[in-house]
């Protein structure tokens, strides 16, 4: 290769003579093909690099994400709001969202760690020269992999951004959620977890059905008693769908569980006897795990002491606390 020491770019002065003589030789041997591969050389270092610096920025952004959402978390008072009434549903929340973002950084982290391999291999120098690397035909560049990684990461950055709007909006429909539930809770309908315990199981029944008939429900039967065959309330929603209550009162030891048993009698009734679109079963107690297993299997829904505060201390509506589909509201207006 012949020098034009008036070119733009020229070799720099070496100071060591043998320097100079190992650049000499080797310049004097380069032909286009050198200067070709070392030029790839060169830029597919410094667009891996950028690359994997994406992939850095990427993952350093989730990190601040988690550690926001930890703060919100442990502090939420600083938004206005005591969250008194939606603790459960704001902690489920931003659970969730530490989760899928922790899944999403976990997808990055091995992303990096594979970028950063490739990007250490196109930096090593070859032995001898650079023109093998760019033969014909050789496609196996580590730079396709660093790509490679960036590549399958977007659609995951994409998809956080969609998660982070999700929460923002989940967040905002709780502050509503929990607004409506202090001023409910504060109003002249709501009925207190002290008070619900000081009722026996007569007034507990009148209970439910008070609560199905503010939701819109007429009650067909608000009493169980002998010869009840398990059904202490029936009521009919707006859409003409049946439901049938048992009620299951504990007032000497609120913590007690009530076991699988009940909940097997009253399946043996509620459908076949009694004719039920919407089985349920109302304590003001717990339900143990069989139980809650058994209630699933046999499409039963079951209210415990958490929801039936939901439901009437909160205000929370019937099919928002089994979680069910409300009538329409046009079938609400005929009724």
């Amino acid at each position: 290769m012949i020098i034009d020491r008036n070119a733009r770019v020229v070799p720099p002065r070496y100071h060591d003579r043998e320097v100079r003589a190992l650049m000499g030789d080797a310049l004097g041997k380069a032909d286009q093909a050198d200067l070709l591969a070392a030029y790839l050389w060169v830029q597919e270092g410094m667009i891996g690099r950028q690359a994997h610096s994406d992939l850095e920025s990427m993952r350093d952004g989730l990190l601040r994400d988690i550690g926001r959402l930890r703060k919100f978390k442990s502090d939420p008072e600083f938004q206005g709001l005591s969250w008194e009434c939606t603790r459960v549903e704001l902690d489920a929340a931003f659970d969730s969202a530490s989760v899928a973002i922790g899944e999403e950084v976990a997808h990055l982290e091995e992303a990096l760690r594979v970028s950063a391999e490739a990007l250490e291999d196109l930096r090593r120098l070859p032995d001898e020269d650079l023109a093998p690397r760019y033969l014909p035909g050789s496609n196996n560049s580590p730079l396709n992999t660093i790509i490679e990684c960036r590549n399958q990461i977007e659609p995951i950055n994409k998809r956080h951004s969609t998660l982070v709007a999700d929460l923002i909006a989940e967040v905002d429909r709780l502050a509503d959620l929990d607004s409506r539930r202090v001023a409910f809770s504060q109003s002249g309908k709501s009925y207190s977890p002290e008070r619900i315990l000081r009722f026996d199981s007569k007034n507990f029944e009148i209970l439910v059905a008070w609560l199905a008939n503010r939701d819109g429900m007429k009650v067909l039967r608000r009493n169980g008693g002998a010869g009840d065959l398990g059904a202490d309330g029936i009521f009919l929603t707006p859409d003409g769908r049946r439901v049938v209550a048992q009620c299951k009162q504990i007032n000497t030891l609120p913590g007690r569980a009530i076991g699988s048993e009940p909940v097997q009698r009253f399946n043996g009734t509620a459908r076949p006897v009694h004719k039920a679109d919407i089985a349920v079963m109302v304590t003001n107690g717990t339900f143990s795990k069989p139980a809650r297993d058994f209630a699933s299997d046999h499409a039963i829904h079951l209210v415990d002491a958490e929801q039936l505060r939901k439901w009437a201390t909160w205000g929370d509506s019937f099919y928002e606390v089994v979680g069910i589909a409300r009538p329409s509201a046009a079938v609400g207006a005929a009724a």
